[in-house]
């Protein structure tokens, strides 16, 4: 286990990447700010909107292939192996409407999920909105 022996899986690997790999997820935000910059308004009303701009900031800046090292970093803090050979496409990273996820299945069967949620969702009317995270505030981690 990692230095955080005492917490749960998930906030053993959350912690990992926060303390790891922050320039990544600093680098998650600023491309979710530049996707939201370019709408016309502080919203968007399609899944559309978001999902595609966004994955193409983060092929641009690189981020892809940090965010996948992000979250095997943090499957190292559980000394826990992926099956597989992890890249940096799906179905192990993918770009959503709320920010990009990988995932993986452990060695031991437990599927390990990482989100960066950038974007929150208005429900009525259906709009998508910038959240302006932190880091801290923006990595979701769940062991399934």
């Amino acid at each position: 286990m990692d230095a955080t022996d005492g917490c749960d899986a998930p906030e053993v690997v959350r912690r990992r990447i926060l303390r790891s790999h922050r320039e990544t997820l600093v680098g998650l935000i600023d491309a979710g700010s530049e996707v939201a910059a370019a709408w016309d308004g502080e919203t968007a009303g399609s899944p559309g909107a978001v999902r595609y701009p966004l994955g193409r900031v983060i092929e641009r800046k690189g981020l892809r292939e940090r965010w996948l090292a992000a979250f095997l970093a943090g499957t190292d803090a559980l000394s826990a192996g992926i099956r597989g050979d992890p890249v940096p496409a799906a179905p192990y990273l993918t770009v959503t409407s709320r920010g990009p996820i990988c995932r993986g299945t452990l060695e031991d069967g437990r599927r390990l999920v990482a989100r960066v949620v950038l974007f929150e969702v208005d429900r009525r009317p259906r709009r998508y909105r910038f959240r302006g995270p932190s880091p801290e505030t923006c990595l979701a981690v769940e062991l399934l």
